[in-house]
């Protein structure tokens, strides 16, 4: 899956309130790692959110 913004909606939360949705419905179907390939430009978002960089992806670590 990829996740895109569109720049008119960038830094509006929209990106956040997605992943957040994604990440917890993942939970509750009881997926307990995550892990992700991000862009320079995402990674921001997802070390907000709490994942951590790895070698060539990032991991949720919880």
């Amino acid at each position: 899956m990829n996740m895109y913004t569109k720049p008119e909606y960038r830094r509006k939360g929209i990106a956040y309130k997605t992943l957040d949705i994604l990440v917890e419905e993942s939970k509750a179907k009881g997926i307990s790692a995550i892990s992700l390939e991000a862009t320079d430009m995402g990674r921001p978002l997802y070390e907000k959110y709490g994942f951590v960089k790895l070698n060539d992806e990032m991991e949720l670590t919880e």
